[in-house]
């Protein structure tokens, strides 16, 4: 049982891998977590279910700096989002998924972000 990393407005997350869980983690920790503005900087090794407390590894993209290189510049962050083949929220919600770096590039330039 893996966690699959994805991009939700800007940052990485994983649905809990258990089934039946329906919780959301966040994959990078702030640099002090007691300061709600510091950045999100130290990527989690593990994923760790703060509801049912499951512990999974994480796969994470092997372009991962590349797909958010792209979604970065996207000036909305609601539309900073990406996943992989074959995820099962987007499967769900009828989300694009699997896109290369290159469709993610294209539908920016759709949407008038260079």
């Amino acid at each position: 049982m893996k966690a699959r990393a994805y991009a939700y407005s800007g940052d990485w997350v994983s649905d809990c891998p258990r089934e039946g869980c329906g919780n959301v983690e966040h994959l990078f920790d702030r640099k002090n977590p007691r300061d709600p503005s510091s950045s999100r900087t130290v990527q989690k090794t593990m994923f760790f279910c703060s509801y049912c407390r499951t512990v999974a590894e994480i796969e994470w993209p092997s372009n991962m700096s590349d797909i958010m290189d792209v979604l970065m510049k996207r000036p909305v962050p609601h539309n900073r989002n990406w996943y992989p083949q074959d995820h099962p929220t987007a499967i769900k919600f009828r989300i694009e998924h699997g896109q290369t770096v290159q469709d993610l590039i294209d539908e920016s330039a759709e949407h008038g972000v260079v």
